[in-house]
């Protein structure tokens, strides 16, 4: 924690360990490492006038694939690998570069895709782009960015496996309208989607890691709506809109979260711990009225007796999302 402290970098190990949930939860950072890199960029414009062009432009083809519009979850389920590419300890995908982990996933896809009978598998790539930070960096958001050119390959590895792309926001300070305008130039690609993190949304006075945070109804719909208004302008496939949640207190008003046409909304239930609690939490969540499809993650290095893909695919109701982290 000491070495924490004076770097001033949280990069997140991923979820809090289920054994406390049934207490008052207590933010604890003790696995945090610090992020490969002192400095901390923010998104930059070198890729933006090329993102900017309509999708049209970009992908010719899309409006004829997007009609008729189909959920990506109407007939399969989603295996993912998590993580940031500055540091291994967020997740699988720092342990390499984006071409290897995606041919480690593709493993895993057909895996589950041999396991779960006329379900098909779709792999993605989970990458939190915008990591919470012990330091509030010059505009006192706590937040670091992925380079533009790293996600850029992310999303190259992607479409060269047929993969889709989660581009995931810990929020920290800042809040989800700001944070969605910078990731909307990837959104626009049709096989990028979006994740929130509760965890490290803060407020202000708050200190990302310190503070457990939260989301609110407001701030999903505003994602859903705005996620929906992308889809209709743009003519591009449905959604995924994905939200992580361990504890109660991380979701606010739940009954007044709305559903939008062309949005699927998923419930990650993301904490860490033996595998008899992790199935009593993501029933717990899959039942909210707010959970249109459900996921959980797995963790290769936290969970004491990680779940095999059986043990998965016997969860009720089965998990739309696989996220390994």
């Amino acid at each position: 924690m000491a070495a924490l402290a004076a770097l001033g970098l949280l990069a997140r190990d991923g979820g809090r360990p289920l054994e406390a949930v049934t207490a008052t939860p207590v933010p604890s950072h003790d696995a945090a490492p610090p992020l490969a890199r002192s400095e901390a960029p923010a998104p930059s414009t070198v890729l933006r006038p090329v993102l900017a062009t309509t999708v049209v432009q970009r992908f010719p083809n899309v409006a004829a694939l997007a009609s008729p519009a189909q959920s990506i979850l109407a007939d399969r389920q989603i295996v993912s690998y998590y993580g940031n590419p500055y540091s291994a300890d967020m997740g699988i995908l720092g342990s390499d570069d984006p071409d290897t982990i995606a041919h480690l996933l593709e493993e895993r896809a057909e895996e589950y895709d041999r396991l779960n009978g006329p379900t098909g598998v779709i792999s993605a790539l989970h990458l939190v782009y915008a990591v919470a930070q012990y330091h509030a960096a010059e505009d006192g958001l706590y937040l670091q960015y992925v380079d533009d050119e790293e996600v850029e390959d992310y999303i190259r590895v992607a479409g060269e496996h047929d993969m889709l792309l989660f581009i995931d926001l810990q929020i920290g300070r800042s809040s989800v309208e700001s944070e969605f305008e910078k990731a909307l130039p990837y959104l626009r690609n049709p096989s990028v989607h979006l994740a929130l993190d509760p965890e490290f949304a803060v407020a202000a006075g708050e200190v990302p890691g310190d503070a457990l945070g939260s989301l609110s109804a407001p701030d999903i719909n505003y994602a859903q709506e705005a996620l929906a208004r992308l889809v209709r302008r743009e003519a591009l496939p449905p959604k995924l809109l994905m939200v992580h949640q361990f504890v109660d207190s991380m979701v606010l008003d739940g009954h007044a979260i709305r559903r939008y046409p062309d949005v699927d909304l998923i419930i990650d239930m993301d904490g860490f711990g033996p595998a008899d609690i992790k199935r009593v939490k993501y029933e717990e969540y899959a039942a909210e009225p707010y959970a249109t499809h459900a996921a959980i993650k797995l963790f290769f290095q936290h969970d004491p007796d990680l779940m095999s893909a059986q043990d998965v695919l016997a969860l009720i109701p089965r998990p739309d999302v696989i996220i390994y982290q």
